[in-house]
């Protein structure tokens, strides 16, 4: 345990260089005291990258009897999903999905990954993140364009935590891979294949019904907490276009530790623009 962490709570700040409301500060775990307020992360990887991190960050050490004790998560009532998967005629990534895809294929993907739909925004879209005991914890509210499939962004990002919308208090948010409650329908000789964006798992397993496609939900979510579940399995890793030297790098660290990835290029050879995924090469290869 260090002297100072990033905080693990759900609370985000305005970022001193962007100005986005997705700031992470540093806590001193002492004291349980935020540090002065322009040290911390910024939550967008790639557009903005700010990163300042405190001095003198060294382990605590010779403290007599010290325990860690990490909070459990909260836990949603899975009534929440089943409710939420009412209404999809008015869910605009489903409306985009149908411009490519059969109707049988797309009800087969929102009964797989429980596709949810919000009012939050008009025609928003929740990924659930329910983990490999089924437990939900907690649902990312995205809006898509109907035509384009892309994320809305102005007049800005549209993109929230359900527990943010349902006004949770004193909730501990602990995520996991989007999609892994499946894990226990595939075997350890199958091929789980893992990229960044849930709209992405979604879209290709319609595209490769014959893998088990999971979302880490941003690039920072590519660690061996929420990775652990699948020690065991064969899994290939498709980074978006530009992150391949940061996941591989961690994919490295984690096959010294009796992991099984591999970390894909296959876009780093494409001629796509940074942050390109899957999705993009493939629907404009139709």
């Amino acid at each position: 345990m260090y002297k100072y962490s990033l905080d693990r709570s759900s609370r985000k700040y305005i970022c001193p260089q962007c100005g986005k409301k997705t700031f992470v500060r540093y806590v001193n775990n002492e004291s349980n005291d935020y540090l002065e307020e322009n040290i911390g992360r910024c939550d967008r990887e790639s557009k903005c990258k700010y990163h300042c991190r405190p001095n003198g960050n060294q382990p605590i050490v010779n403290i007599d009897n010290l325990q860690i004790f990490e909070p459990e998560p909260t836990f949603l009532n899975f009534d929440v999903v089943n409710q939420s998967l009412k209404n999809e005629q008015h869910n605009n990534f489903i409306l985009y999905l149908e411009k490519h895809f059969s109707r049988c294929q797309i009800d087969e993907a929102i009964k797989k990954y429980f596709i949810g739909n919000s009012d939050h925004w008009h025609g928003a879209t929740i990924f659930w993140q329910i983990d490999e005991n089924n437990n939900v914890r907690t649902g990312k509210v995205m809006l898509y364009d109907t035509y384009t499939g892309k994320r809305v962004k102005k007049p800005f990002p549209h993109i929230n935590w359900i527990h943010r919308v349902y006004r949770i208090k004193d909730f501990v948010l602990q995520q996991c891979l989007f999609g892994i409650h499946n894990l226990n329908k595939y075997g350890k000789g199958d091929t789980i294949c893992i990229v960044e964006s849930g709209k992405t798992a979604v879209i290709m397993s319609i595209v490769c019904p014959h893998y088990l496609w999971l979302a880490t939900g941003s690039k920072s979510n590519f660690k061996e907490k929420l990775l652990k579940p699948l020690k065991d399995y064969n899994v290939i890793v498709y980074p978006d276009k530009s992150e391949f030297e940061d996941w591989n790098r961690k994919i490295q660290y984690l096959n010294k530790k009796g992991y099984n990835f591999r970390c894909s290029k296959f876009l780093e050879d494409k001629g796509e623009a940074e942050g390109a995924d899957l999705v993009d090469l493939i629907l404009l290869e139709e």
